[in-house]
């Protein structure tokens, strides 16, 4: 066989490389379970749990102005209303809400715990079948379906506790965005058993693997969102106090001001 020439070589070395490249940089298949987290969509318990955080990080930041002004003897007019405490608690929450964003809104925490969830209660060939499922059009709604009933456990934790106050002040526009996504998630979700063509949705919702989805779902999903809602309020006492002096220059304009 004669020699190959440098030609030659070049290329076959070319082609090697780029076949090599174009291996290395070929996206690895998803893991399953990760695809069937993306089935979900948390946004109304986000919702839930974006109302409950923003009361209370409002309640820890006017706990500390209230106490600020007791021991800075500030007066009967430093409350709520006055420009400089209200500009106090604006200055005090920005970085707290910065937290609950990424804390909570994010999600970004919540792969993870899915993951050990959904690995511990569910073999590989169940995901793969859950993930069928899912993938149609009836299955879509039955997502959304389970992910209702998993911010109704969500919200029902702490409206059943005494935990949210109604109409507290400065939780309208969560309020407003949590009423708009509940509406938008219930209309999601219908559909007519009666129709011929969703009788794979009534197998499923009937069937052993179908019950145990749910189940699980609400359970476990519902324990892992009203924990980490938990912990995060439980923070912001402490938080406000380490803020609190983002209030100090405001307390100075309304000392300058001699409001009393």
């Amino acid at each position: 066989m004669p020699p190959l020439s440098t030609a030659r070589r070049l290329f076959i070395l070319s082609a090697t490389t780029l076949a090599l490249v174009a291996s290395s940089a070929s996206p690895a298949a998803e893991d399953p379970v990760a695809t069937l987290y993306r089935v979900h969509d948390w946004k109304t318990s986000v919702a839930v749990g974006n109302r409950y955080l923003k009361q209370q990080a409002l309640v820890a930041t006017r706990d500390v102005l209230a106490r600020l002004g007791r021991e800075q003897d500030l007066g009967k007019t430093w409350k709520r209303g006055n420009p400089d405490f209200d500009a106090a608690e604006n200055a005090i929450m920005e970085p707290m809400m910065d937290g609950i964003r990424r804390d909570w809104t994010s999600l970004v925490w919540m792969p993870p715990e899915w993951t050990a969830v959904a690995r511990e209660s569910f073999t590989p060939a169940e995901v793969d079948t859950l993930l069928a499922h899912f993938q149609s059009e009836i299955g879509r709604k039955q997502a959304r379906i389970i992910d209702h009933a998993v911010a109704f456990h969500v919200a029902g934790a702490f409206n059943l506790s005494g935990k949210v106050i109604q109409d507290y002040p400065g939780t309208e526009a969560e309020h407003k965005a949590l009423t708009y996504v509940w509406d938008e998630e219930d209309r999601e979700m219908r559909f007519s058993i009666a129709q011929g063509e969703n009788v794979e949705g009534q197998r499923f919702a009937l069937s052993p693997l179908g019950a145990k989805y749910q189940k699980t779902l609400v359970i476990k999903v519902t324990g892992i969102l009203n924990a980490r809602v938990d912990r995060v309020a439980a923070d912001l006492p402490a938080q406000a106090r380490a803020w609190q002096f983002r209030a100090d220059a405001f307390i100075a304009a309304f000392r300058t001001a001699g409001a009393r």
